[in-house]
């Protein structure tokens, strides 16, 4: 079973508003997306995909605000030859309520930043992980 990354909201989160900042929300999802492959023990496939977020599609529901405690789940629901999708909840721990909704679209890359297909190997290996919590 794949645990979420859990986050501790603290005070260098927080915006002028006194709640999370949008930009915050993009580096605990890439954290969580890391979390995910690491559980995966994908460390060296993704040195050899490269993959770089092409779209993120942020839906926010609920503020986060000082010391919430957020579980950041990280689920594949696509797989193509140029693009992985992924689904990126994040709730809120003490009430499972949704705090926000990501999906978010990576694309495999060259060194020199050129998107390339996926070769089939790499592609059945992340298409295993599809919808697998």
């Amino acid at each position: 079973m794949i645990q979420p990354l859990i986050i501790n909201v603290l005070n260098y989160h927080l915006d002028g508003y006194g709640h999370v900042n949008n930009a915050r929300y993009l580096e605990f999802l890439e954290a969580a997306r890391w979390h995910f492959f690491q559980q995966h023990g994908l460390q060296d496939t993704l040195r050899q995909a490269n993959l770089v977020v092409s779209r993120a599609d942020i839906r926010y529901r609920r503020a986060a605000c000082l010391n919430d405690l957020l579980h950041i789940h990280s689920q594949i629901s696509s797989v193509q030859s140029r693009q992985i999708v992924l689904q990126q909840p994040i709730l809120f721990a003490d009430t499972n309520q949704v705090c926000m909704q990501a999906e978010i679209t990576l694309m495999p890359t060259t060194a020199d930043g050129k998107v390339f297909r996926l070769p089939e190997n790499l592609l059945n290996h992340f298409a295993q992980l599809i919808h697998i919590p």
